[in-house]
């Protein structure tokens, strides 16, 4: 398979894997974007519209896969990315669904009837804050500063246009400067995002709290590691697809893929932390003994998650709070700085592309 075939096949393997293993690594007392008491986790709802998630993300899965492969060959570049969308479109139907039937039995029988529902602060995060890893960013940077020396070193021989990996003409300029301008992009992002994340409020379960902080903290502490080791990774794919169009050396056959090796290893590492971890940490060991569980559980706040995934609450200082579905985080879209984010984001993109046209790449 080549470079290109395999670079449009392997984002729709990966997706359909990630999509269909989320209610795995979501936590218990969170069910495909609704809340539940902690002794509702395994009701019988759950557990059939667990299964049936499973069923169907994976046969979803595999045949958009197939697709992807059996039409890797037409070289039309946007075909895959329409199978990736259809992938994710028909995954989000299968979450709504399950989201759907779970919150009628709950609403119905009034899980949360009688409880005493608490909110639970940690005052540990900001006397004693995790420290951000910054040593694991120094390979990135590393990789990226590589990547502008080789540039600059190979710049003044290279003919004014050159052919890049996708058979294009285009000027020598347009590559050096898309390149490391996408080095940067990526380590500034995801670094500033993490820095965001350490300022954020943990998730407290207020069940038991000392064990969750502790768990949250070494969530944090291995995600982030995982995070920035994907970054220096990206970097690294991103130096190996200039190195041919600088004429460095040259890659034939399946040699074209080694530039995606590097990424898909990072996405795999990444997958495989927060499979390990859960949640919010909610799959590791607390290692917290002699504490009895508190008597409230968490309050009900299914109002401000729109469609289970997004988060809206205009009265929480809260910039970043724990993803609903799967690992990670969300955005407040209550506050107006998220949606600032959300706009450089696409700025950014958008500018990448007009950049790229008229570059012809």
């Amino acid at each position: 398979m080549s470079a290109g075939g395999l670079a449009g096949v392997f984002p729709v393997l990966v997706v359909g894997a990630l999509v269909c293993s989320m209610p795995a690594v979501t936590r218990p007392t969170v069910q495909f974007g609704v809340r539940v008491p902690r002794e509702r986790a395994g009701a019988p709802v759950i557990r059939r519209e667990r299964r049936a998630y499973y069923w169907r993300t994976a046969a979803i899965g595999v045949c958009c896969t197939l697709v992807a492969v059996a039409t890797r060959g037409y070289g039309s570049w946007w075909l895959s990315k329409i199978i990736l969308l259809l992938e994710l479109a028909a995954d989000l139907g299968c979450f709504w669904v399950a989201r759907r039937k779970i919150a009628a039995v709950k609403n119905a029988d009034g899980w949360f009837a009688g409880l005493r529902q608490t909110v639970v602060a940690d005052t540990s995060w900001r006397t004693d804050p995790p420290r951000f890893p910054v040593r694991w960013l120094v390979p990135a940077l590393a990789v990226l500063a590589a990547t502008a020396a080789i540039g600059a070193l190979r710049y003044p021989g290279l003919p004014a246009h050159i052919v890049n990996g996708s058979g294009h003409r285009v000027p020598k300029a347009a590559v050096s400067i898309l390149i490391v301008a996408g080095q940067l992009y990526f380590t500034a992002v995801y670094s500033g995002l993490m820095l965001i994340v350490y300022r954020s409020r943990p998730d407290v379960d207020a069940a038991d709290p000392a064990a969750s902080m502790l768990r949250y903290r070494r969530f944090l502490a291995a995600l982030t590691r995982a995070l920035l080791t994907l970054v220096t990774l990206i970097d690294t794919s991103l130096l190996l697809v200039a190195l041919p169009d600088w004429q460095v050396y040259r890659l034939s056959g399946i040699g074209r893929a080694l530039p995606v090796l590097p990424f898909a290893a990072g996405v795999l590492l990444l997958a495989a932390v927060a499979a390990r971890a859960g949640q919010g940490g909610s799959r590791l060991n607390g290692n917290v003994r002699g504490l009895a569980r508190a008597a409230g559980t968490d309050r009900d706040d299914d109002r401000f998650w729109k469609a289970g995934l997004l988060y809206v609450n205009s009265d929480d200082p809260a910039l970043v709070v724990g993803a609903r579905f799967g690992v990670g985080w969300a955005l407040n879209f209550g506050k107006p700085v998220a949606w600032l984010f959300i706009a450089g984001f696409v700025a950014w993109w958008a500018a990448l592309a007009v950049l790229g046209a008229a570059a012809g790449i």
